[in-house]
């Protein structure tokens, strides 16, 4: 009579920082090398990780899928393409998960992606696109992105940051402005296009981006004096306000 042997597969319980706890198999576990490292020093089958539940629990899913073992593909697997696609600021959050629990494979693709994107990035995008930015929340309820040196425009907002305590990568708490979504564009972009300059001119550009019906500039106007928009924006929306009038 033959006798067969069944292995007993073990779950561990992985705990998030915020909380939440997410099962995954004795399989699934091994691309989590830093994980794996904890099980076997401590013997316990609940381990507390450094991920949020959101990234942590995108990982497991990929670990479950790949328990059997991982091979990297180029092109991508049509799994691979449908997992990873995702905004870069979520790719950036689950690459920074991957890497505190060090799984090799999403780091590498979670890696490359960004890298071949920032190729056609410009500094402001390779910024937000870290979270090396401050998150605003006009009056209707937009949300907005504005670099840290664009931000020092506003006297307001540099304000505001310093009496809340608002750092960078501030989506849970973002700033709150009285400003409807539409003038507050507008002056972003404005700030954006002019954070490195000391002395601003107004341009083909500002007159592009200022070119609109006279109830707009007045919105913008006055969103800016609200603001305290350094810089010289609001000189040159009077301006246009007077070509607007005289043409």
């Amino acid at each position: 009579m033959n006798s067969t042997t069944t292995r007993i597969s073990t779950n561990y319980m992985l705990q998030s920082t915020d909380g939440k706890s997410t099962w995954i198999s004795e399989d699934a576990v091994k691309h989590c090398q830093n994980v794996r490292r904890a099980i076997e020093t401590t013997r316990q089958t609940a381990i507390q990780v450094n991920a949020a539940d959101a990234e942590l629990k995108q990982i497991v899913r990929f670990c479950e899928h790949y328990k059997d073992g991982y091979t990297l593909y180029q092109p991508l697997t049509q799994w691979d393409q449908q997992f990873f696609c995702m905004e870069d600021s979520e790719m950036m959050d689950l690459l920074m998960a991957a890497t505190e629990l060090f799984v090799a494979p999403i780091m590498n693709i979670c890696f490359q992606t960004l890298k071949n994107k920032t190729r056609q990035m410009t500094l402001e995008e390779k910024l937000k696109a870290c979270g090396l930015c401050y998150s605003i929340l006009s009056k209707d309820g937009q949300m907005f992105e504005l670099t840290e040196n664009a931000a020092k425009l506003s006297g307001f907002i540099s304000s505001y940051k310093s009496t809340n305590g608002i750092y960078l990568n501030n989506k849970a708490n973002p700033i709150l402005l009285d400003v409807m979504a539409a003038p507050l564009s507008i002056i972003l972009k404005w700030c954006e296009q002019h954070k490195m300059e000391k002395s601003v001119v107004m341009t083909a550009w500002d007159k592009e981006l200022l070119t609109m019906g006279m109830p707009e500039l007045t919105q913008v106007l006055c969103a800016a004096n609200a603001l305290d928009i350094k810089g010289g924006l609001v000189n040159m929306v009077i301006e246009m306000m007077g070509q607007a009038v005289c043409g």
